[in-house]
Formats: structure tokens, C-alpha cells, sequence
């Protein structure tokens, strides 16, 4: 009788598992199917009216409108399943702010600096002729980070996500596993090679598990968020300086 009660447990934990995966990924697709439905919304009037599709003020709305649907399709589900706690950053939160950042800033130098010597680094992003165009886009995506792409891609991947696949794996294969579907949705990001392409995923990959320990330690999506949208920010200053 033991063995068949734990067989059974064991099977609606597998069934239990399989099915918060499922719904990680369901999240992922329909973030970026939204995205696509709302950027198609918002170009095709201006290609209508004749309007400029490649000024850097409609690169920048186009840019929003993808995280607007990431905004509404993680608080659709957070609103539902709940979870998620926001709160004004104590102390304590302070600290994993700022020791959060540098860990995710030295990492990703680090890691950039490696993947260069193996030859493995990406070769460019879809922001690089962007910015080269026309330098203050850089700025402009930085603050547009900090107000709404951090506060969006957090609520998703790290509220939505990675708070389902905590309840079924626990705390650090749900970062884990949020982490990776955080770093694949930016594989389009990247120009060249696949490889190039996959070791950018791997950086990103990295900043997300930062992100998703940090969330993990203090319980306040606040305190990821305002990483999130500094470590763009820094990164992008720099493409702006360097440009």
C-alpha cells in the first residue's frame, strides 16, 4: 500500500512538473505571439499613412509596444494565479540591489571577455545600426528600460515563470529553468553566427539567473526590476559613449 501511495505521488509530481513547464512555455509563446500582434497593430497604419517605419522615434515605439505585451501578458497572469509581492525596497533589499548589479555587470564582462577568446562572441545585435545611426537611440532605450522593458520582462519571466515553475521544482531549478527561457527569448536579438548568437543567449542566460536568485532572496520583484533596468542602462551608456 506504501509503495502504490508513493507511486502515485510520484506520478502526479512528474504529471505536476510536466505540466509547470508546459505552462512556462505556453507564457513565453504567448508573450511574444501578443508582441507580434501588437506590433503589426501598430505598423501597418504607418505603412498606410506613408509614414517613416525607420526613424529611431518609431524604432523606440516599436520597441515598447513588444514590452507592453509582455506587460499584459505576465500581469494577466499574476492578476489570476497571484504571487507576486512588490513592495518599497527595505535595507536589506538595497544591498541585493547594488551587490546584484555588480555581480551581473562583472559576469557579464567576464563571460564576454571569454567567449571573445574562443571566438564564440556574438558578432552584433539588431540595436547595433540602430545606435550607429543615430547614437542617442541608446539613451533612449535606456530610459525606456528603466520605465517599462525591466519592469515588464520581471513581471514575466521572473513573476510569472519563474513563480510556477518554484511551486513544482522549487527555488533553484525554477531560476534555473526561467533563466534559460529568459535567455532564449533574446536569440533573435543577435546577428551572424549561431554560435555568436548562442553564446549572447548564454550572457543574457547568466544576467537572468542574477536577476532570479536576487528575487529569490528578497521576495520583492521591485529589487529585480530596478537591476534589471540599471544593468541595461549601464550597457546601453556605454554603446552611446562608444558609438
Amino acid at each position: 500500500m506504501r509503495n502504490e501511495r508513493a507511486t502515485s505521488r510520484g506520478r502526479r509530481s512528474v504529471r505536476g512538473r510536466g505540466r509547470a513547464v508546459a505552462v512556462a512555455i505556453g507564457l513565453l509563446l504567448a508573450g511574444l505571439a501578443v508582441s507580434i500582434g501588437f506590433g503589426i497593430a501598430f505598423t501597418v497604419p504607418l505603412v498606410v499613412f506613408g509614414a517613416s517605419i525607420d526613424s529611431p522615434v518609431t524604432f523606440l515605439a516599436l520597441t515598447a509596444v513588444g514590452q507592453i505585451a509582455l506587460l499584459a501578458v505576465g500581469g494577466a497572469y499574476v492578476r489570476r494565479y497571484g504571487g507576486v509581492s512588490v513592495r518599497w525596497p527595505n535595507r536589506r533589499d538595497a544591498r541585493y540591489i547594488g551587490g546584484g548589479l555588480v555581480v551581473a555587470l562583472v559576469a557579464a564582462v567576464g563571460l564576454g571577455v571569454v567567449l571573445a577568446s574562443l571566438g564564440l562572441a556574438p558578432e552584433g545585435s539588431v540595436f547595433d545600426d540602430p545606435i550607429t545611426a543615430d547614437p542617442r537611440l541608446a539613451l533612449g532605450l535606456a530610459a525606456l528600460s528603466l520605465v517599462l522593458v525591466a519592469p515588464a520582462e520581471e513581471l514575466l519571466f521572473r513573476g510569472a515563470i519563474q513563480g510556477r515553475l518554484r511551486r513544482s521544482f522549487g527555488p533553484v531549478a525554477g531560476v534555473g529553468l526561467a533563466s534559460l527561457l529568459f535567455g532564449s527569448v533574446h536569440l533573435l536579438n543577435y546577428t551572424g553566427s549561431v554560435v555568436g548568437a548562442v553564446g549572447g543567449v548564454a550572457v543574457v542566460t547568466v544576467g537572468g539567473a542574477v536577476f532570479g536568485t536576487i528575487y529569490e532572496r528578497t521576495g520583492n520583484l521591485v529589487v529585480p526590476v530596478v537591476v534589471h533596468g540599471c544593468y541595461n542602462t549601464a550597457l546601453l551608456v556605454v554603446a552611446f559613449l562608444a558609438a
